[in-house]
């Protein structure tokens, strides 16, 4: 069940189609990473949504699953990492390594050292997998999933696309092709929620499709196909068949041709064209995925920087190093440069626009309320001590504050937390206040307008 909360009051819904098309499609937060299609066939994707098309079941597994619903990323981690060492922005992880394949067919088609090529074939020959879902482009960068069961597909997904592609919808072919026990995930953020979720907590109780292993791609945001097309084309004057590689580095969008020419731009040339749920994504590394891998702060692009987080990572690396398949380097320095991002990315997302609180200002709305909101929302709820500290007020201030925004209907106390309700129905309770106020008010309009009338005609 999904608990929502309103007036005070707490409201169960039955996770359904309805329900994720209600707070996730029309919300513009759907990531179009394919899982809901990947795991129930009455929806399909029409290129920018899902769309129901036939009855839904109400089984509830195209809520459960998606990314953008509730993940228990806390209690995932606790689970999953060693817990080494941690970070609030980076998540758990091990160490951190720079990463280079051995075979120079992998590195012909590389974005970098190769690592996720090296890693999923090496995976793939000692019997760790048995396939992994991946993306592919056709000769105009149009993305899709594969199911990658060979060497040579892994090497030909090999290479980061910059659109968003839906790999999760593959996961179908997966749980049905019962050659597939295990299988590898590359994905981003976004993607590596869902995968995590599906492994933690599998659709169904068979021995094929197993998630065995997760690789997480760096990502800041990425962009419609349909964007990407207009500014090679239009902008830069390049058909997209022309295209070898893209990269993003230093805040500059990179185009190497097949001809060996390069042309470059500012990233935020491309800004407009961001996939919609960018805006309110706060993970940079994936920090739920085995490994995460990008290229930030690599001063050598022919290499790959890691962040090794599980166990399992850690002993297929050391598995394909003794292999002689990866060279690897120490790549401590580089942590506070990933972290500085990965924080620049949270911060960026989660900050609450400060026209906000003047809009709730001039609703009539105590700041301190609204600032005591705004934080729950961006703790994801907290206790009454975590609360104090984060605000600097302590004492019976608070619990006035609290008790108020309970009364309200914008916070529900569970236990000893207090979760903020959902920003949209805070917003429709105070609306349905403030209409209410107005027509009362105007109820008042004919005993001023006879006042005005005695004294001015």
């Amino acid at each position: 069940m999904v608990t929502l909360t309103t007036s005070g009051s707490v409201l169960s819904y039955t996770p359904s189609f309805e329900l994720l098309n209600r707070w996730v499609i029309e919300k513009q937060i759907c990531c179009y990473c394919g899982t809901c299609a990947g795991v129930c066939p009455r929806i399909v994707l029409n290129g920018k949504v899902p769309r129901l098309i036939d009855y839904c079941s109400e089984c509830g597994n195209c809520y459960k699953y998606c990314p953008q619903t509730y993940t228990p990323v806390n209690e995932f981690e606790r689970k999953i990492f060693p817990g080494t060492n941690k970070e609030e922005y980076l998540g758990y992880y091990e160490k951190c390594i720079f990463a280079q394949s051995t075979d120079k067919s992998i590195l012909s088609v590389a974005q970098n050292g190769g690592l996720v090529s090296a890693l999923l074939i090496h995976a793939l020959e000692t019997g760790l997998i048995d396939g992994a879902i991946l993306t592919i482009t056709d000769k105009n960068w149009m993305p899709k999933p594969m199911l990658a069961r060979t060497p040579e597909e892994i090497k030909r997904a090999a290479g980061s696309k910059y659109v968003m592609s839906p790999n999760m919808l593959i996961y179908r072919e997966v749980i049905n092709d019962p050659t597939i026990k295990k299988v590898a995930v590359v994905g981003l953020p976004c993607q590596i929620r869902a995968a995590r979720k599906l492994q933690m907590e599998p659709i169904i109780p068979v021995e094929n499709g197993k998630i065995e292993f997760i690789i997480g791609l760096f990502c800041h945001r990425n962009f419609s196909y349909e964007g990407l097309l207009e500014t090679v084309k239009k902008i830069l004057n390049i058909d997209l068949y022309e295209v070898k590689k893209f990269d993003i580095r230093k805040g500059k969008f990179t185009i190497l041709t097949q001809e060996g020419k390069q042309v470059e731009l500012p990233v935020k040339e491309l800004s407009k064209h961001s996939w919609s749920s960018c805006a309110s994504c706060t993970d940079f590394t994936g920090r739920l995925a085995d490994i995460s891998v990008g290229n930030v702060g690599i001063i050598d692009v022919d290499w790959s920087l890691a962040i090794v987080r599980s166990k399992k990572a850690m002993e297929l690396l050391d598995s394909a190093v003794k292999a002689g398949k990866l060279r690897i380097a120490e790549g401590k320095d580089a942590i506070e440069v990933i972290l500085k991002e990965a924080q620049k990315k949270a911060e960026r997302r989660e900050k609450v626009s400060e026209l906000l609180y003047q809009y709730f200002s001039e609703l009539g709305i105590p700041s301190d309320e609204v600032r005591a909101y705004f934080t729950l929302l961006t703790l994801g709820g907290a206790s009454s001590e975590e609360l104090s500290k984060a605000l600097n007020i302590g004492g019976a201030e608070l619990d006035a504050i609290l008790a108020r925004l309970c009364e309200k209907g914008w916070t529900v106390k569970h236990e000893d937390r207090y979760i903020p309700t959902r920003p949209s129905l805070v917003l429709r309770i105070e609306v349905t206040k403030f209409h209410n106020l107005i027509k009362k008010v105007l109820e008042k309009e004919s005993e001023l307008e006879g006042i005005y009338a005695r004294k001015f005609g």
